[in-house]
């Protein structure tokens, strides 16, 4: 039986870890070759190495992508040794400790241009970078990483939520413009992974909005933003999927 990423080749940021990491190695698993990138070299190396381990081809570009000279060199050096990006998960973001929550009330335009700049801009730009190679031949699947903060909103996290939400605009709009150009694009809405930084009460408020009633694993994010880069998800464009736990979606009782 072929690998399902057989032939494919896929960019990863924010691999050095968590989803972005988890993502990769099912991506290795189906035979795809890697570029990684994250702002931590150290960890985006021993990311590496762990997917070479399971025979994958791996290279590597440490950077920010906040930085528009950054993403336009990755782009062309992940080209040049490749000759094409078929794949591409965009999976930068963050709140605290990047930065703290602040009341929308108590925040100001820089905090908000430096959330933006991390969660929404950092993904246009690679994005933007990638997608015309992909008009070009035909063929291209992406997938940006949102939080459920952009369907709930986030109290005293109005940037980031906003930042997020944004990603979703842009997904929707995108994907229109590229769906009869073999490209897909969609959004995941991620919720409750063991990677988020929390307090004890805030993980007990967020395990029980879950259905589930646990904190989700990697490999369940990484196996579902892997179906949507894979072709069985073909049909699929345009959408902002959760995985969650169920946690967006309300409760009702009686």
């Amino acid at each position: 039986m072929t690998a399902r990423f057989a032939g494919r080749v896929a960019l990863v940021t924010g691999a050095g870890q968590g989803v972005g990491a988890a993502t990769a190695t099912e991506l290795a698993k189906g035979g795809a070759t890697l570029v990684l990138n994250d702002v931590d070299d150290a960890k985006l190396q021993a990311s590496a190495e762990q997917l070479r381990a399971l025979g994958a081809t791996v290279s590597t570009y440490a950077g920010s992508v906040t930085d528009a000279s950054i993403v336009a060199a990755m782009a062309e050096a992940a080209i040049a040794e490749h000759g094409k990006v078929d794949l591409l998960l965009n999976n930068v973001g963050g709140g605290p400790p990047m930065t703290p929550w602040n009341e929308f009330a108590e925040s100001d335009l820089a905090h908000f241009r430096a959330i933006f700049e991390v969660n929404f801009f950092s993904q246009a730009m690679v994005l933007r970078a990638l997608l015309p190679q992909m008009i070009a031949r035909g063929y291209g699947k992406v997938v940006c990483v949102s939080s459920m903060s952009a369907v709930m909103g986030q109290e005293s996290g109005s940037a980031y939520a906003s930042g997020k939400l944004a990603l979703h605009a842009l997904v929707s709009s995108v994907s229109k413009e590229v769906a009869r150009k073999g490209v897909n694009v969609n959004a995941v809405v991620l919720g409750n992974p063991p990677h988020w930084t929390r307090t004890p009460d805030r993980q007990a408020y967020l395990d029980r909005l879950s259905h589930i009633d646990r904190v989700g694993q990697l490999e369940e994010f990484g196996k579902g933003i892997a179906f949507l880069l894979s072709d069985d998800a073909s049909y699929i464009t345009g959408a902002a999927i959760p995985i969650d736990g169920g946690i967006t979606t309300p409760r009702m009782n009686g």
